[in-house]
């Protein structure tokens, strides 16, 4: 049963009950006034140490403990949170006359609109045009994050015989929260909430030697991996296909580099079964547009909107379908709009009435959405 506890004045109450008790009979030994301090100070000491058990029944488990707590959960189930990620991925550089140059491993490029330094992971020869090079971020966290084709520039001065400019291909995957611990403020590479509900999912789900529960959570301990849908004997017998995504990254999807190692990490043979043939591979973003018309046409409303329709398409699974109708019943219970109608729904370039996501050999579509609002009111 659930730990229940007195609030303070029904404590105060009870011990002035006890007390008039002990003390009041034939005649009064005891002072009203100073049994009412004396009933309060009791009271009051009694409240502080029913709190302290409250906290304790708390922290037993993982559902309800502080987030103080988690980490020694984490340790009992070899479950680590997650580190801080750096952004990392490619860029684009290219000759200017030379018939070939290298790029040392340490080069730094800069991003002269933040101040954001990268800096080159491997030695990469260039022998022509666009090139990609290997880049990671000297700072952790999502503000190290650059789109496709942002400049960046040689900090220490361009190597001889190599174009100035450089264009990035992708940077990402960047993570950084702040968690506080013990009155001390920690950076993760996950929320709380988001290594609660892991440690919560790994209890419910123990080893079961190669169930679909195991590739959930090894994909899952990656930082960059922050949904993981598990196809068990797909697309033939004794096959498993793992489709992962970083949904907090704007593009979903991961790139191969980070992919490669979610699939060592899977297909160790430590890990699984040795009978099973398993695919990793990332979620392909395609673009959704919805134009829907809402009331009350308001800011507030706009973003709740906004995010139900992210949250359901984000539990949408590769080979799922959701009709317009469903999604706006959806949107209608979990947001603050009163009313919601979609007027048009298109994935990619065609317009549809209702939204299915592919799936096929290493290849799992993702829906990313972006949203048009209009005037519901009248």
């Amino acid at each position: 049963m659930a730990f229940k506890s007195k609030s303070l004045s029904d404590l105060v109450r009870v011990c002035e009950n006890e007390l008039s008790m002990q003390f009041y009979g034939e005649t009064s030994v005891l002072r009203k006034s100073v049994l009412k301090v004396l009933a309060a100070v009791l009271g009051g000491a009694l409240y502080m140490m029913q709190l302290l058990a409250v906290r304790i029944w708390k922290d037993r488990f993982v559902s309800t403990c502080s987030d103080d707590c988690l980490d020694g959960f984490g340790a009992e189930y070899g479950m680590p949170h997650n580190a801080p990620v750096y952004a990392h991925g490619k860029v684009l550089v290219s000759l200017s006359g030379s018939s070939s140059v290298t790029i040392p491993q340490g080069t730094a490029l800069l991003d002269e609109s933040t101040g954001l330094v990268y800096e080159v992971s491997a030695d990469t020869e260039i022998t022509g045009e666009s090139i990609p090079v290997p880049v990671i971020a000297e700072s952790y966290g999502e503000k190290s994050n650059l789109e496709e084709d942002a400049k960046l520039s040689f900090r220490d001065g361009t190597p001889e015989g190599i174009v100035d400019t450089v264009t990035v291909k992708q940077i990402s995957g960047g993570i950084a929260v702040s968690v506080e611990i013990d009155g001390e403020t920690q950076i993760w590479g996950e929320s709380a909430d988001s290594y609660r509900a892991r440690l919560l999912y790994r209890i419910q789900n123990p080893p079961a030697g190669g169930a679909e529960s195991d590739y959930r959570e090894w994909a899952m301990r990656f930082s960059f991996v922050t949904d993981c849908f598990v196809f068990p004997n797909y697309p033939k017998t004794n096959s498993v296909s793992v489709a992962i995504a970083n949904y907090i990254s704007k593009e979903i999807e991961i790139g191969e580099e980070d992919v490669k190692s979610v699939r060592d990490y899977i297909t160790s043979d430590v890990r699984r079964p040795v009978t099973a043939d398993v695919r990793v591979f990332s979620v392909k973003a395609v673009p959704v547009e919805i134009v829907a018309a809402i009331a009350p046409f308001t800011e507030s409303v706009k973003s709740s909107v906004e995010t139900s329709v992210k949250q359901a398409f984000r539990k949408l699974a590769p080979g799922e379908t959701v009709a317009a109708k469903e999604l706006e019943i959806t949107v209608l219970s979990s947001s603050l709009a009163e009313t919601f109608s979609i007027i048009g729904l298109r994935k990619g370039v065609e317009n549809v009435s209702e939204l299915h996501l592919e799936l096929s050999e290493n290849y799992a579509e993702a829906a990313n959405p972006t949203l048009t609002f209009h005037n519901g009111e009248s």
